[in-house]
C-alpha cells in the first residue's frame, strides 16, 4: 500500500501525526545539543533530522489535500495549484511500510539521543545548570545593576522579598549591607558585595541564614540577664555575709570573754575555799595566761589551740572532771562546739548546782551526731511561780547559754536543755560539720 492508496484509510492520519511529532522533537533536540555546547555531530544530525520530517510532514499534507484533485483544488472561488507536484506525487507513491520503518528507526534515535543528552547534562555545566544550582541553594542570591536593577535572583531570595514585601525582587532597595530581617521562621542577614563580569560591575546581594545564631544570641542575652540578676544578689549576699562574719566575730569574743571570765571567779574562788585542794603553781600559771590571752599581751603566733582539750583543763582548774563517753570528733566545726558546750556545763555545774563532775555522751544516730552534757550536785530550783503554761522547771537562757545556743543554731544544729534532777544540755549536729 502506497501512501495515495492510504489516504482515504486512518493509518494516513498515523504517519502523519508521527512525522509531526518527530519534526518537532528533533527540532527540540537539536537545540539542546546547540546549548550544551556539542555543535558537531548531534546537533547536525538533529538539525537534518528535523528538516528531512519537516519536508516530508508537507509532503504528506500535500498530497492529502490534494487526493481528490490532482492537478489543483478549487476553494472559496479560488483555484489553488499543486505545490512540487512532482515530489509529492514521487513521495506519496512510496510503500506506506517503509514510512513506518523509517519512523521508527527515527523514533530509536531520539531515544539515543535523549539519553546522551542527559549523560551530557550531568557531565557538562551549562546557564541552566548553573541557574538551577543557583535556584537550589538555600541561601538568598541575586544580582542587580550598579543602578539597584536585578538582573537575577534565585528562588530562595524571591521567597524572601515575597515574604518581606509581597513581590519578587526588583530592586535591591530594602536589603541595605549588614541588615537582618525576620519572618517568623527563619532569621536573614544581607551582605552585599561588588564584582566584576565581562568588564561590566554588579552588585552581588546575598540573604545568609543566621537563624541558629540569632537564636543563641537571644540565649546568651537571656542568660547575661540572669547572670547580672545573680550577680546583684551575690554583692547583697557579700555584704551580708561581712555583717554575719562581723557579728559572728563578735558574738565568739563575748562567749569566749564570758567562759573564761567566769572560770577565773570560779577558780579564784574555789581557791579561796580550798586551797589546800588545787596546786598553787599550776593554778596561777593557768590564771596568768588566761589574763594574758583575754588582754591581749602576748605576742601570737601560728600555734594551733586545741579548744577541746583547752576546755577540758579549764573545767579542771574549777574542780570540775569531764568524763566523756563515746565519740570524740577529732576536727572541725563539731570539736569546736563540744568544747564550747563543756565549757559553759562546766562552768554552771560549779557555780550553780556546786557539783564536781560533768558526763558528756556522745552519739551517732545516722547522719546525725548527738552530745548529752550533763551536770552533777545539787538539783535545779523549781520555778514555783510559774503557771500552767510553763513548765515548772524553766530554765533562763542569759549570757553563756544564750550565746551556746546562737554558736549552736548558727552552725544548723538544735539545742535542748533540761533541767530535772540534774541539769542536762543536749546537742543535735548533722554529721560532718
Amino acid at each position: 500500500m502506497t501512501i495515495w492508496e492510504s489516504m482515504n484509510t486512518g493509518l494516513s492520519e498515523l504517519i502523519i501525526s508521527l512525522a509531526m511529532l518527530i519534526m518537532l522533537y528533533a527540532g527540540y533536540l537539536s537545540m539542546t545539543f546547540y546549548r550544551l555546547g556539542r555543535k558537531g555531530k548531534n546537533t547536525l544530525i538533529s538539525l537534518t533530522v528535523f528538516v528531512i520530517y519537516f519536508a516530508a510532514f508537507y509532503m504528506m499534507l500535500d498530497g492529502k489535500f490534494h487526493y481528490v484533485e490532482p492537478d489543483y483544488y478549487y476553494y472559496m472561488d479560488v483555484d489553488y495549484l499543486r505545490t512540487w507536484p512532482r515530489v509529492t506525487t514521487a513521495f506519496c507513491s512510496l510503500p506506506v511500510a517503509l514510512i513506518l520503518i523509517v519512523e521508527v528507526i527515527t523514533v530509536i534515535y531520539l531515544v539515543l539521543g535523549t539519553l546522551h543528552r542527559i549523560h551530557l547534562r550531568k557531565k557538562n555545566l551549562t546557564r541552566s545548570s548553573i541557574k538551577e544550582a543557583l535556584d537550589q541553594l538555600p541561601a538568598g542570591v541575586a544580582f542587580a545593576e550598579m543602578s539597584g536593577n536585578v538582573v537575577f535572583a534565585n528562588l530562595s531570595m524571591n521567597a524572601i522579598s515575597e515574604s518581606r514585601f509581597g513581590k519578587d525582587i526588583m530592586d535591591i532597595a530594602g536589603f541595605e549591607h549588614n541588615t537582618v530581617y525576620s519572618d517568623n521562621t527563619k532569621t536573614w542577614q544581607f551582605t552585599q558585595e561588588h564584582i566584576t563580569w565581562r568588564g561590566k560591575p554588579y552588585i552581588q546581594l546575598t540573604a545568609n541564614d543566621i537563624t541558629e545564631e540569632a537564636r543563641i544570641n537571644e540565649e546568651l542575652k537571656d542568660k547575661n540577664k540572669k547572670l547580672k540578676e545573680i550577680k546583684s544578689r551575690l554583692e547583697i549576699y557579700n555584704r551580708r555575709a561581712e555583717q554575719i562574719t562581723i557579728s559572728r566575730e563578735l558574738l565568739n569574743a563575748r562567749r569566749q570573754v564570758h567562759s573564761e571570765t567566769g572560770h577565773i571567779l570560779l577558780a579564784s574562788r574555789h581557791y579561796m575555799e580550798n586551797p589546800e585542794s588545787i596546786d598553787e603553781d599550776n593554778f596561777l600559771n593557768t590564771l596568768k595566761q588566761t589574763n594574758m590571752h583575754l588582754l591581749k599581751e602576748y605576742e601570737e603566733d601560728d600555734t594551733e589551740v586545741d579548744q577541746l582539750a583547752d576546755a577540758v583543763e579549764m573545767a579542771k582548774a574549777i574542780a570540775v572532771k569531764v568524763k566523756i563517753n563515746g565519740m570524740i570528733p577529732e576536727t572541725g566545726e563539731l570539736r569546736d562546739i563540744l568544747a564550747s558546750a563543756i565549757n559553759e556545763c562546766a562552768t554552771n555545774t560549779q557555780k550553780h548546782a556546786d557539783g564536781d563532775t560533768l558526763t558528756v555522751t556522745t552519739e551517732e544516730k545516722g547522719d546525725m551526731v548527738i552530745f548529752i552534757l550533763t551536770g552533777n550536785g545539787q538539783p535545779p530550783e523549781k520555778d514555783t511561780a510559774g503557771s500552767g503554761s510553763v513548765p515548772e522547771n524553766t530554765i533562763r537562757e542569759t549570757g553563756g547559754l544564750a550565746s551556746l545556743r546562737t554558736l549552736v543554731e548558727n552552725a544548723g544544729g538544735t539545742m535542748e536543755i533540761k533541767a530535772e534532777e540534774d541539769f542536762t544540755v543536749i546537742i543535735k549536729m548533722k554529721n560532718g560539720s
